[in-house]
């Protein structure tokens, strides 16, 4: 094995393995080859887990959209058997109702979608991990006014409290990666 230049630490020991303490970010991607992962494929990766499970959320409330408002599965009724007997202002409340529960879910998925697209690209730029960490912190703060003013209002929804520590650790988790983001970011305009 060849000697390490003169004033240059070199990570491999006597016995020709590598010390894992003594890895710059560099070395740890040449010492993984070409076909290993990056540490920036991997934050890359890790940064937009929170937009497909943003993404995953609106799949899911669209195909319960479907199932519970539409076709009446469960303890509930199609919205058509529902709407029999109302009146014209009962029924278009409910009808604008259940259109913005579906575009909520809609833009859900395709919002999640994109960010997910455009936040994997290695070019994202800061702008948009400035706004992204921005929406994750609002969502925070969100959580936490939901909580404290609507506290009964989730517990008689089901809410259990562990669902909602995920729901903020996952919105913390975001903020954080989005903020390493950011700071790799390259400084360009926004793409």
């Amino acid at each position: 094995m060849p000697a390490a230049p003169e004033g240059r630490h070199h990570p491999w020991g006597e016995d020709g393995r590598v010390d894992p303490d003594s890895l710059a970010p560099d070395d740890e991607e040449r010492a993984a080859g070409p076909e290993g992962p990056t540490a920036d494929l991997v934050l890359r990766g890790l940064s937009v887990v929170p937009f497909l499970l943003l993404a995953a959320l609106g799949l899911i409330g669209i195909v319960s959209w479907v199932l519970i408002i539409v076709l009446g599965v469960g303890s509930a009724e199609p919205i058509w058997r529902a709407a029999e007997g109302m009146s014209a202002a009962d029924l278009a409340v409910q009808l604008l109702l259940a259109a913005l529960i579906a575009a909520a879910c809609v833009a859900l998925v395709l919002a999640g979608s994109w960010a997910t697209a455009h936040g994997f690209r290695p070019s994202s730029g800061r702008t948009f991990w400035t706004i992204a960490q921005a929406l994750w912190a609002v969502a925070a703060v969100g959580l936490v006014v939901l909580d404290r003013a609507f506290h009964p209002w989730l517990d008689d929804a089901g809410v259990e409290t562990l669902d909602w520590w995920f729901a903020f650790g996952v919105v913390a988790f975001a903020m954080i990666v989005a903020g390493v983001r950011l700071r790799r970011a390259p400084r360009t305009r926004w793409r």
